[in-house]
């Protein structure tokens, strides 16, 4: 029975040895007989030895120490094997990623602004305001014109009644001047009365009377002239116009302003109409006396016109 246990030793050694030579193959073909020729040269040693012994226990504990290290050194040769294809194989592909991004970025920011252009609208946006400002205004037209319809009167007061006089002769003349054939400046304005075509209603005494203040004989006419008199005219075709003239009467001149109101007509012309009241002592004239200086004539008087004023 011990011998028959000793061969399985023997037997299960020379296993254990083949199979490590398998694990760890070498190049040369002659040390490989070597190592197994000694082995197997160990074991009639080793036999001999158990059979001398007289604890039969004592195969157990070998069997037990034989089996042990099979495993450990199957694992050791396992794992040394692997961390060497992962170690190789990571630094690689770290490398070459950074790399392409570097290079392609610099490239595509630098091209990408140039295309762009800032001259092209400016031109646009230049010219055509420039082109309408120019044509807007209207070059300022001047036309002469004539005073074509006139009605006016003087009227004052007296110790004893109320008084009024027709200006029966009456002339006026001077420039218009268009724009879009709106008036919009009156420009060298005269207008001139006859002072004997000053006629009373209270009959021919009245007018002696007025004649003689006026000194007549020696100042036939009582003229108004003015300049650049501004015209406005508003949506409804309602028009005013101020002026600041010279009024020339009984030899004396003085500046009156004056102001007329009235409209635009269809065909162009403008009627007017003006009120302004006067003292007969602001230039120089006595007011008239009647009767032995019973009838007393009031110092003011207030002359009124109504006239159209057309192209002519």
């Amino acid at each position: 029975m011990k011998k028959y246990a000793l061969l399985q030793i023997a037997f299960f050694m020379v296993i254990t040895m083949v199979f490590v030579q398998c694990k760890n193959p070498k190049t040369d073909d002659t040390p490989e007989e070597t190592q197994i020729e000694s082995s197997t040269s160990d074991v009639p040693s080793q036999v001999e030895a158990y059979l001398d012994s007289s604890d039969v226990k004592d195969i157990d504990t070998i069997e037990t120490n034989i089996d042990e290290p099979e495993p450990i050194v199957a694992e050791k040769e396992t794992k040394t094997e692997k961390p060497k294809t992962t170690v190789v194989a990571k630094p690689e592909t770290t490398t070459e990623k950074p790399e392409s991004p570097v290079v392609a970025k610099p490239e595509t920011t630098v091209d990408s602004p140039k295309p762009v252009e800032i001259d092209k609208p400016t031109p646009v946006i230049v010219d055509e305001p420039q082109e309408t400002v120019v044509e807007k205004p209207a070059a300022p037209v001047n036309a002469a014109f004539t005073m074509k319809s006139v009605k006016a009167t003087v009227q004052g007061t007296s110790s004893l009644h109320e008084w009024k006089s027709n200006i029966t002769k009456i002339e006026g003349k001077g420039t218009f001047q268009l724009e879009d054939e709106v008036v919009t400046l009156v420009k060298d304005a005269e207008i001139k009365i006859t002072v004997k075509g000053i006629i009373s209603e209270k009959g021919d005494k009245m007018d002696k009377k007025t004649y003689e203040t006026f000194n007549s004989d020696k100042y036939p006419y009582i003229t108004y002239s003015f300049n650049n008199a501004a015209v406005k005219t508003n949506d409804s075709q309602a028009v005013k116009m101020d002026a600041n003239g010279t009024l020339n009467m009984a030899g004396v001149s003085k500046s009156v302003p004056i102001s007329a109101v009235g409209k635009k007509l269809p065909n162009g012309d403008l009627h007017l109409t003006v009120s302004k009241k006067l003292k007969m002592t602001d230039f120089d004239m006595k007011p008239p006396v009647m009767l032995l200086g019973t009838i007393k004539v009031g110092d003011e008087v207030t002359v009124n016109f109504d006239f159209i004023l057309s192209k002519s």
